[in-house]
């Protein structure tokens, strides 16, 4: 997993998610139309959010199936890779969901998720950006 893909993924998850939560409430505001410019943006958001975060999947799986310890270092035991792993997917996971059912409560979860990511990030001793 290379770490400024991953943090650029992250910063991208948080814009688009932030986004789709301004669109949610335009598209509200409008008493949730099923078509028009909102709806389109509005939809266009939601899928931007879906596949970034079928994209950070992908590189968190990638990163332990080739080396395990580069998600937080070689001087993390095994168990720890795999528990951050798990932790990062699990939040990913929300993300998706409130992406389709929840999208008020986007802002949070996306800025959480890529405090997380950093956090992690630095945990390695990598530096990302």
């Amino acid at each position: 997993m290379a770490a400024r893909r991953l943090h650029n993924l992250a910063q991208d998850l948080e814009w688009l998610g932030c986004e789709l939560e301004h669109y949610g409430q335009l598209h509200a505001h409008e008493g949730f139309p099923e078509e028009g410019p909102t709806w389109d943006a509005f939809a266009e958001k939601q899928r931007g959010v879906l596949i970034t975060a079928q994209k950070i999947e992908h590189e968190l799986q990638n990163a332990v199936r080739f080396n395990p310890t580069s998600l937080l270092g070689i001087q993390y035991p095994l168990e720890a890779a795999f528990e951050a792993l798990s932790d990062l997917l699990e939040a990913v996971e929300e993300i998706k969901r409130s992406a389709i059912f929840a999208v008020q409560t986007l802002p949070g979860k996306v800025r959480a998720f890529s405090r997380m990511v950093d956090t992690y990030l630095k945990s390695a001793g990598v530096v990302a950006g």
